[in-house]
């Protein structure tokens, strides 16, 4: 029963209370830990999948800011070009 209501919570929060999307991803995570916990039928399995999960994401985010850097190194913005400001000198 869990899973159901972590999915009609999930799909409340998206299309009818209309909430920030950061707060919707709380929503998934949980459900994600959870469902994890009623897969393996323990407790302690389940935190494990758990933290397993986090560190998926963890690890996800972390690629993301290097690939991030690496291509603001090897593509760097132009320098904006000053603009002159009609009436001034």
């Amino acid at each position: 029963m869990l899973p159901l209501a972590m999915a009609v919570a999930v799909l409340l929060s998206s299309y009818v209370v209309r909430i920030p999307t950061m707060w919707r991803q709380v929503l998934i995570s949980a459900a994600f830990v959870i469902a994890a916990g009623l897969e393996y039928h323990s407790r302690k399995h389940g935190l494990i999948a758990g933290v397993g999960r986090m560190n998926e994401v963890l690890f996800g985010c972390f690629v993301g800011i290097l690939v991030a850097w690496l291509v603001s190194v090897a593509w760097p913005l132009p320098n904006p070009v000053p603009t002159k400001q009609p009436g001034r000198k």
